[in-house]
């Protein structure tokens, strides 16, 4: 490889590592816009029953899957720190590298179909992946900075998105705490509450 496409690769690693830190600190913030779009504009269709419940369900199982996460790795996971105390690899992480992300992602897109959107929800579903895309290209420099081997064997191990369907790598002494959990996830509980209402409400 030429000096001239090492600087360029270099440039654009350098590039992607400051829009996802700029994510990272705003990810919190980042679905509102299409929230407020979802409150506000007319829906597109009406789901029977049957499939209500389906999404409901496939929702409800993207936050089981973050309080499992967080059950394990703790309030670490809230921080907009660069910092990184502990390589967690126990409960979920032993399958997939990132399974708050995907639970968000379950929880976002099983929202706005539930509001009565299908190519908003797409539209939706792709800012997100690309969002999450973008973090976790900052956060992996960053991990692989602070916990050197130990980092990239777990990131060779463990898929980055697509769970796999036995553990990878041995736990980590990290042990599950669900009060922790719950006490971590108010935030997010209370959010899913006030979703659940104004998606009844939009209904009504």
């Amino acid at each position: 490889m030429s000096d001239s496409s090492i600087l360029s690769t270099r440039a654009a690693e350098d590039l992607l590592f400051r829009w996802g830190r700029a994510w990272f600190r705003f990810r919190s913030f980042s679905p509102l816009p299409f929230f407020l779009l979802f409150v506000a504009l007319p829906s597109e269709v009406a789901w029977t029953t049957p499939v209500a419940v389906a999404l409901s369900v496939y929702g409800l199982a993207g936050e089981a899957l973050r309080i499992w996460a967080v059950g394990f790795a703790g309030s670490v996971t809230r921080t907009r720190d660069d910092r990184v105390p502990v390589l967690v690899h126990a409960g979920p992480y032993r399958f997939v590298r990132n399974p708050l992300y995907i639970g968000n992602f379950m929880i976002y897109t099983a929202a706005g179909f539930l509001f009565g959107f299908v190519w908003l929800t797409l539209a939706f579903a792709f800012y997100t992946a690309l969002q999450y895309f973008l973090i976790t290209e900052y956060e992996e420099t960053l991990l692989g900075e602070t916990f050197g081997m130990d980092y990239r064997e777990y990131r060779e191990k463990v898929p980055r998105w697509l769970p796999a369907l036995r553990p990878r790598i041995e736990s980590s002494a990290h042990t599950f705490h669900l009060g922790k959990a719950i006490k971590s996830e108010k935030s997010t509980l209370l959010a899913m509450a006030a979703i659940v209402i104004l998606i009844i409400a939009k209904w009504w």
